[in-house]
């Protein structure tokens, strides 16, 4: 069951409930170890615990994985930009 959350308030509970990675918008995406598929914070299904709180699920049928089996899709764990210029040859002897 997936609540009616609009996108600024699901990324809010996203970034709460995920005390793992950062999340910096709901296109942001992951990958579930548990079922081995890429989903994004948009796909993720939240449900209210009945005292104002949400759990998240991975929205895979079947698949019971919380924010902390799912991890940095691609390269979106490198946060910092790559150097201009990079090369493939090193000397030791400068």
């Amino acid at each position: 069951m997936d609540t009616n959350l609009l996108p600024e308030p699901k990324l809010a509970v996203l970034q709460v409930l995920d005390t793992r990675r950062k999340w910096h918008s709901l296109d942001d995406q992951r990958v579930c170890v548990l079922c081995d598929r890429a989903i994004t914070g948009r796909q993720i299904e939240f449900i209210p615990d009945g005292a104002g709180s949400f759990a998240a699920r991975c929205p895979t049928e079947g698949c019971a994985s919380v924010p902390s089996d799912w991890f940095y899709h691609g390269s979106a764990s490198v946060s910092a930009k790559a150097p201009a210029h990079r090369t493939s040859e090193v000397s030791l002897w400068e």
